[in-house]
C-alpha cells in the first residue's frame, strides 16, 4: 500500500487481533463467512510525509466498512425480480430484511422518471394499493407500446394525479404526449386534456364491452328473481350463464350432451342458450345487444356501433350501456385505428395482486412502488 500523502511504500505494521466477518454466497445451502485478519500499514513522519499516516488494507468485492460482499448484494437485486418476499429472499442469503430493502432502495434512481420525456403513448390505470393512498386506490403509468411500466402514482385522486404530472414532467414533455389510453371512469377526461391537450383519448376495450356485460347478468339476476328459486329457469338460468356470457360464434353446436337442466335432453351450448333466451324477451335483447357490442369490437365497425347508439325500445338496463357508447363515441372509434387497449396494464395490476398475496401487503408506499416497478 502506498502512502496516500507522499506516495511511497508504507511499512507493514502486523495485523488487526479481531477478524472482520464477511458474509458471502452459499455454498451448498449452507451460510459461508469470510474470516479475515487486515494488514496494517504505517508511513513514519519524514520530509516528505511531515505526518505520521496509518492505514488498513482493503478487501476487493466488499464495500468500506461493510460486511457483505458485493456478490451478496447483486443477488439479492436479481432475486427481487422474482415473486418473493422480502423475508425470505433475506433467509436465503442470512441477512436481514433491512438489508435487502436498503438494496431496493439503492435502486430507486433506476426508476426515477425522466422529467423531460414522456413517451408518445402513455396509459394508466388504478389497482387497489393499500391505506397509504387515498380511496386505497393508486395508478399504474404505462407506455402499451412495449409494455414498460413508467411510475407508479400513489393516489387515484384528480388533485394528486395533476400535482404529480405538474412536478414530475415539463410542459414539453407533456406536450408531446398524443394518445391515452384509459377506462371510462369520467374524471380522467378533463384532467387528460388540461395536462396533454395535444393528445386524443383511446377508450379501452375492455371497460367498453363490461357496460353490456354488467347489463346482462343484471337481466339474468332479473328473470332468475322474477321465477323464483326452486323452479325450471331458475336453476337453468343459474347454471349455465357461461354460455350466456361466451361469444356466440364460439358457441359448440356440433357436440351433444345430456342437459339435467332439461329433463336430461341432448342438447348443443348453442340450443342451451336458444331455450335461456327464450325465458324472457329482455334477456334476448340485453343478450343480442351484448353481442352485437363483442362483434363491433371485434371487427372494428363503425357503422355497428352507430347501429348500436341508435337502437330504440332498449330495456332498462341498457339504456345507460347506450348512454355511455353515446358519450364515448369518439373515443371507442379511435380505438378502432389506434388499436391499442389496457391489456398490459390489466395485466401487470395482475402481477401486483399476486406480489400483495405472497407478502401479505405493504406498509410503506415507497418500497412497494419500487418493487412494483422493478417486476
Amino acid at each position: 500500500m502506498h502512502c496516500p500523502l507522499c506516495g511511497q511504500l508504507m511499512r507493514r505494521n502486523g495485523f488487526r487481533k479481531k477478524p472482520v466477518t464477511i458474509k458471502i454466497l452459499s455454498i451448498g445451502g449452507k451460510t459461508t463467512v469470510l474470516k479475515i485478519k487486515k494488514q496494517q500499514y504505517l508511513c513514519p513522519p519524514s520530509t516528505d510525509c511531515p505526518t505520521r499516516v496509518t492505514r488498513v488494507a482493503q478487501i476487493q468485492g466488499v464495500k468500506f466498512a461493510c460486511r457483505i460482499a458485493n456478490s451478496v448484494k447483486y443477488h439479492i437485486v436479481q432475486e427481487l425480480s422474482d415473486n418473493e418476499s422480502m423475508r425470505t429472499i433475506a433467509s436465503h442469503h442470512n441477512v436481514s430484511v433491512n438489508t435487502v430493502e436498503r438494496q431496493l432502495e439503492g435502486l430507486d434512481d433506476t426508476f426515477k422518471p425522466n422529467r423531460n420525456w414522456l413517451p408518445a403513448t402513455i396509459a394508466f390505470d388504478d389497482f387497489k394499493s393499500g391505506k397509504f393512498a387515498q380511496s386505497n386506490m393508486s395508478m399504474i403509468l404505462m407506455n402499451p407500446q412495449n409494455h414498460r411500466t413508467i411510475d407508479i402514482i400513489q393516489s387515484r385522486n384528480s388533485r394528486f394525479m395533476r400535482g404529480y404530472f405538474l412536478s414530475h414532467y415539463s410542459k414539453k414533455a407533456r406536450w408531446s404526449v398524443k394518445i391515452v389510453v384509459v377506462d371510462l371512469f369520467e374524471p380522467y377526461r378533463n384532467l387528460i386534456h388540461d395536462l396533454f391537450p395535444k393528445a386524443i383519448i383511446v377508450a379501452d376495450h375492455f371497460h367498453v364491452v363490461v357496460q353490456a356485460y354488467r347489463a346482462l347478468q343484471s337481466a339474468r339476476l332479473k328473470v332468475m328473481k322474477e321465477y323464483g328459486p326452486n323452479t325450471h329457469e331458475y336453476r337453468a338460468l343459474k347454471h349455465y350463464w357461461k354460455l350466456l356470457m361466451a361469444k356466440k360464434s364460439q358457441l359448440d353446436y356440433l357436440h351433444y350432451y345430456s342437459r339435467r337442466n332439461f329433463r336430461y335432453a341432448w342438447l348443443s351450448n348453442q340450443e342451451v342458450v336458444n331455450r335461456l333466451l327464450s325465458f324472457s324477451p329482455d334477456l334476448r335483447a340485453a343478450y343480442e345487444y351484448y353481442q352485437d357490442l363483442i362483434t363491433a369490437i371485434d371487427q372494428r365497425s363503425q357503422a355497428l356501433l352507430n347501429q348500436l347508439i341508435k337502437r330504440r325500445d332498449l330495456p332498462i338496463t341498457l339504456r345507460r350501456v347506450k348512454r355511455t357508447l353515446r358519450k364515448h363515441r369518439q373515443e371507442i372509434i379511435a380505438s378502432f385505428y389506434t388499436r391499442l387497449t389496457n391489456g398490459p396494464i390489466e395485466g401487470a395490476n395482475n402481477k401486483i395482486k399476486v406480489i400483495k398475496r405472497t407478502v401479505y401487503g405493504y406498509r410503506n408506499f415507497f418500497i412497494s412502488g419500487l418493487e412494483f416497478s422493478f417486476h
